[in-house]
């Protein structure tokens, strides 16, 4: 297995009131880097929160909680997960995230016995949401909605893609019904969505990957783009009927989007993916592997269609809360976003959590160099 050098963890943001997880990060044309995350309501991981950002102005070494911004507040009703941000060629900040609404309330159900309210019944997702900077991340628009018509609903967990146009896309897990999280009346998909309009209105633009038979379900989305102008898409992927997660699956487009390749597995484990184009012209994939033993990795591909699990390489080790841990998501780690920074050198931001209580979820970073490793 190839190695990083010179690897260096930090601490990037953590309260030991309230989780802060599910990371998103860029580097600005100013130099600095921001990340963001959903800062939850409490001790909890509920998919449910608001969004934050912090800075860094020395290129990622240092991060001061006092930079700390709200981009967007949750409130009684909806919340957010899996926020993302990028920077617009005119120097605009985008953020998007999944919007869900109706966590956890009662009312309708709670007369009619506890068998009623099955878990997370009363969840809702409201789709894909966005929201805008013109000031560098300091201050943010209301949010808006994006349509993913004609499906019920999507999700994204990657930033959009800029292409030299101006064209904006973006890679979506979704359904055609209302969400279940026992997919097996309806798989997820994983679909694009483009905007002519610098992310101001959202078409639904073309599937990437979908089963009609209804036991592989695709979700969770990465998206990448080679220097040749091949994009790629690697993607979670859950059998059914258990939910039993395989290897990344991959599929890749020489139109822009327009249409995809037939979906392939790798032999990578892990999710979810993050892609990113290096500056040497190679594609790396960071994402977090959930089983002993427990990691964020990455690989380095080529031409970002063939991957290569020998490739494979730790960026940081463990992140898991003790197993007897509560809640017990001890195994909740990841949703890595990589960074090549303009030295040349490598930021990978991700959630953890605390060794000993309270247990809470945190934001981590990891400076290193790539070294000698081949894809």
């Amino acid at each position: 297995m190839p190695r990083i050098k010179n690897a260096r963890e930090m601490v990037i943001f953590k309260e030991l009131n309230r989780y802060n997880c599910q990371i998103g990060a860029t580097q600005l044309a100013n130099g600095d880097v921001v990340v963001i995350y959903n800062k939850a309501r409490g001790l909890a991981h509920l998919d449910f929160d608001s969004i934050a950002l912090v800075r860094s102005k020395d290129n990622g070494e240092t991060w001061d909680p006092l930079s700390e911004r709200m981009v967007w507040q949750c409130t009684p009703t909806f919340g957010s997960d899996t926020p993302s941000v990028m920077q617009l060629s005119d120097g605009t900040l985008l953020c998007n995230f999944l919007m869900t609404a109706f966590v956890g309330t009662k009312g309708v159900f709670e007369d009619f016995g506890p068998q009623s309210n099955v878990l997370n019944a009363m969840r809702e997702c409201d789709g894909v949401w966005l929201t805008r900077s013109n000031d560098n991340g300091e201050t943010w628009t209301p949010a808006y909605k994006a349509s993913v018509s004609p499906l019920r609903w999507g999700q994204p967990i990657d930033e959009p893609i800029e292409l030299p146009n101006g064209t904006l896309l973006m890679a979506v897990q979704g359904m055609m019904r209302a969400r279940a999280y026992h997919s097996d009346e309806e798989p997820y998909r994983c679909f694009l969505i483009r905007s002519d309009d610098k992310g101001l209105n959202w078409e639904h633009w073309s599937t990437i990957a979908f089963d009609a038979a209804g036991i592989i379900s695709f979700s969770e989305p990465a998206l990448g783009r080679m220097g040749d102008g091949t994009l790629v898409a690697m993607m979670r992927v859950m059998h059914q009927p258990h939910r039993k997660h395989q290897r990344m699956w991959m599929a890749y487009s020489r139109n822009e989007g327009e249409s995809w390749s037939q979906p392939e597995a790798t032999n990578l484990w892990g999710f979810p993916a993050d892609l990113i184009l290096l500056q040497d012209g190679r594609m790396l994939c960071t994402y977090g592997y959930r089983r002993e033993p427990y990691s964020v990795r990455g690989c380095i591909s080529n031409d970002g269609i063939h991957w290569d699990v020998a490739n494979e390489f730790v960026i940081r080790e463990g992140g898991t809360a003790p197993v007897e841990a509560e809640p017990n998501w001890y195994w909740h780690i990841g949703y890595p976003t990589s960074l090549q920074l303009k030295d040349g050198s490598m930021l990978t931001v991700d959630h953890r959590w605390t060794s000993e209580a309270p247990y809470v979820q945190y934001v981590v970073g990891v400076r290193w160099e790539l070294g000698d490793l081949h894809g």
